[in-house]
């Protein structure tokens, strides 16, 4: 898809994207009228934009102090990030999250379609063997560099319009929520090794045949319902996987 067959607001939201990535923690954007008069676009287009951006955190609103650019401080999980993926109770994906730390997350959309469940799928999604469901392959980077093959499904029909979305600089999570209202209330997760194939090997410009880090997600909404189930190889020989997990507080 084009930029100029985008949407408006999705046209403008990479402009703010760009323009943000080149400037410092709590800059202070201009207001919704401006950038409305500068991108030559209607308030509601704008504050559309601004929105998007806003949801993966990388500006923050402030009634009565406009818009700012949120830069994430350092953490110790910054470099378990960088080489593979962090897990917290936020939800927040593998886009929001890394775009987050304050880098550049883009996909190639491989496959995006029709197939049949294989045992894994149709035991993630409840659905039975050999059934069609719906299913997306992207190839993704991080700042320009590849970083993983991304599999994802969904049961056909539950998200009237997905596939005609364009999901190379957005993220899924953020879609399913802003326009079915359906967000994570639960991960299953799995992590394993495993060589890639040749054709995932080739995807991922890997010439080895050394093990990779592979994780497996199902995703379930709040009626304890699976909606997702994904699959990711990372292209790192040396990826791995960073949570951070919470607990009640002691009683005293």
């Amino acid at each position: 898809m084009s930029t100029a067959s985008l949407p408006k607001y999705r046209a403008v939201e990479r402009q703010l994207r760009a323009r943000i990535a080149g400037l410092d923690d709590g800059t202070l954007l201009p207001t919704e009228t401006e950038m409305c008069e500068e991108y030559c676009v209607s308030r509601i287009t704008m504050r559309r934009a601004i929105e998007e951006i806003a949801r993966d955190g990388l500006v923050t609103r402030h009634r009565g102090h406009g818009t700012k650019v949120n830069r994430p401080e350092p953490t110790t999980s910054e470099n378990h990030v960088d080489q593979g993926e962090h897990f917290d109770s936020r939800f927040t994906g593998f886009f929001g999250q890394l775009t987050g730390f304050g880098h550049r997350v883009h996909s190639d959309v491989l496959e995006f379609g029709p197939v049949q469940a294989n045992m894994a799928v149709s035991k993630a999604l409840r659905v039975d063997p050999h059934s069609e469901v719906f299913h997306m392959s992207r190839r993704r980077y991080v700042d320009g560099n590849v970083h993983q093959l991304s599999r994802t499904w969904f049961v056909p029909g539950q998200f009237p319009g997905i596939e005609d979305e364009d999901f190379r600089e957005q993220s899924l999570y953020g879609y399913l929520e802003r326009e079915h209202g359906v967000s994570i209330a639960q991960q299953d997760l799995s992590v394993s090794l495993l060589v890639p194939s040749r054709d995932e090997a080739r995807t991922l410009s890997i010439s080895d045949r050394q093990p990779r880090l592979s994780l497996q997600i199902t995703a379930y909404s709040a009626d304890g319902r699976p909606f997702l189930y994904g699959e990711s190889i990372f292209v790192s020989s040396d990826a791995h996987i960073f949570f951070t997990t919470t607990g009640a507080s002691p009683q005293r």
